[in-house]
């Protein structure tokens, strides 16, 4: 299996999670570019899906994170050097779960841990939807 990083070119076979590399930058790339329209026109919420800024931020950076590009998790904040191996991505999911049970856990915090947790679930193959 080839790793990606952010200066490596992935083989076409290549899996986060077990998601093709391609299909999680195209998540990825889907995501952001409707949060720059998005923040051009001053929405705080995008149009169709309603998702709110910190569930949108959420998935952005746990993409971001298991496509190398990020040197932290984004709900543990657990340090990495390249694409997180399957185990790691589900210890991510994992810790945004306990996050989104937890009755003291609300607002923006819950918010963007569900963004998490819902982009890192689709790549680790526990959900076919993705944010």
């Amino acid at each position: 299996m080839h790793m990606t990083t952010r200066h490596m070119t992935p083989a076409e076979d290549a899996r986060i999670g077990v998601r093709a590399v391609s299909e999680v930058e195209s998540a990825y790339r889907s995501l952001t570019a409707e949060d720059v329209a998005d923040h051009r026109s001053g929405s705080t919420a995008r149009p169709g899906r309603s998702l709110p800024t910190e569930l949108s931020q959420g998935a952005a950076d746990a993409y971001e994170w298991a496509l190398g590009r990020s040197r932290h998790g984004p709900v543990t904040g657990a340090p990495s050097r390249e694409v997180p191996a399957l185990w790691a991505l589900t210890a991510e999911v994992d810790a945004a779960a306990v996050l989104l049970d937890d009755p003291v856990c609300s607002g923006d915090t819950w918010q963007y841990a569900r963004g998490a947790h819902d982009a890192l679930a689709w790549i680790c193959g526990h959900s076919d939807r993705h944010v």
